[in-house]
């Protein structure tokens, strides 16, 4: 009987897909990773629980650094901040910590004690807290971080009405303090990106799983001011460095530009330098795939929202797999393939029966990246045959040893 240390199921995920974001790696010898929104914590009204070294594990696989700080807790955020601070305190440097406040309750008084302790930015979460932009309490905590230049991170994505307006107010007002809005500003996407250019300290995080948000983001937004983030627990570092750099490359930023995205210009803002200008938003669109990878790229999109609420998807699955069985003879052929192997990898990892430790299906981050190869088909991809067999024969073994 074997007696090879477990993997935890997780990371088991996320070795499935490494290959796919190493293809991209090597498209561009190599790209160092500081991802800018990740949690920690167990208290979460969601039921996400994401320990630190659960971060660290899904961290190694792709070898990136990452900023920290508390998933939502019920009561106040003091015993969440800490448990950040000391886990970066073990981390070797892999980790940065952010506190978390709730403006309403004793939100400055806690940012400047979790400041002195090391704490190096503030999230604010205004859906989970249920505050506005406009309070005064807010604009308390952003005089104290223009002070010190220390990066605000602010929930933008789903469930939340538009808070663009707000943010762009407190950004104006203390034009030292790194203003980033998270999930790619979803909420505010359709407007606001007329007048981030003109606002340096106004950045976007990448952390959302549709690839039709990350090419608006990568096409709209100048990209001195996008920031690679993988919003983990919810994403997956794997996955979203994946999705990420295929909307960099499908609107065609340069290596010195994506260098910044995935890290460079993070590291300036946690230094308190001026961020980097790297030029317009490309502005022009991405071209679509064709028709047939359209159906895919649809029907993945529908499974992906399913799985990510937390709902079986099997008969959007399925079909998007029948949708992949193109004659060999056609041009997409292989795109197909290697959408149809992350679909069966994806299959295969709830075989396994992995424990679900959040509101999300495991190993839905599969699909988000099976997704995004239907609508960029033209980016590099991995050698579909050499992995098939790496499966089966890891199937193997794993038969073999029980």
């Amino acid at each position: 009987m074997s007696h090879a240390p477990q993997i935890p199921a997780a990371v088991a995920a996320d070795l499935l897909l490494e290959p796919w974001l190493a293809c991209l790696r090597d498209e561009l010898g190599g790209v160092a990773l500081f991802d800018c929104h990740t949690h920690i914590g167990c208290a979460d009204p969601d039921g996400s629980c994401f320990e630190a070294e659960e971060l660290l594990e899904g961290m190694e696989v792709v070898g990136e650094r990452a900023v920290a700080f508390p998933l939502a807790e019920p009561g106040a955020y003091r015993a969440a901040n800490d448990a950040v601070l000391a886990a970066a305190e073990r981390a070797d440097g892999r980790l940065v910590p952010y506190c978390r406040v709730d403006p309403t309750g004793d939100g400055l008084a806690e940012l400047e004690r979790a400041v002195a302790r090391g704490a190096a930015g503030l999230k604010l979460h205004p859906r989970a807290e249920r505050f506005s932009l406009a309070a005064p309490e807010v604009e308390r905590l952003f005089a104290f971080a223009d002070e010190r230049r220390l990066p605000v991170i602010i929930h933008a994505g789903r469930g939340i009405p538009s808070l663009g307006v707000d943010a762009l107010a407190l950004a104006r007002r203390h034009e030292h303090t790194p203003v980033i809005l998270a999930h790619a500003a979803i909420a505010d996407l359709a407007w606001i990106w007329q007048q981030a250019a003109g606002q340096r300290n106004l950045f976007f995080d990448t952390a959302w799983w549709n690839t039709a948000d990350q090419l608006a983001l990568f096409t709209m937004i100048p990209p001195g001011q996008i920031l690679y983030a993988s919003d983990a627990p919810y994403g997956r570092p794997v996955a979203s460095a994946t999705l990420a750099l295929r909307a960099a490359l499908a609107v065609g930023l340069d290596s010195n530009q994506i260098a910044a995205v995935f890290g460079g210009q993070l590291e300036r803002l946690l230094s308190g330098l001026e961020p980097l200008a790297l030029g317009p938003a490309p502005g022009a669109p991405v071209p679509g795939p064709g028709p047939l990878l359209e159906r895919i790229h649809t029907l993945l999109v529908a499974a992906s929202a399913r799985l990510s609420a937390g709902y079986p998807a099997e008969e959007y699955l399925e079909l998007a797999r029948l949708a992949c069985a193109l004659p060999d003879t056609h041009p997409d052929a292989a795109v197909a393939a290697s959408i149809r192997e992350l679909i069966d990898r994806h299959a295969a990892h709830l075989a396994s029966d992995p424990p679900r430790r959040g509101p999300r299906v495991p190993g839905v981050h599969l699909i988000f990246v099976a997704a995004a190869i239907a609508r960029t088909p033209w980016l590099p991809l991995p050698d579909t045959e050499a992995l098939r067999a790496s499966r089966a024969q890891s199937s193997a073994v794993g038969a073999g040893s029980r």
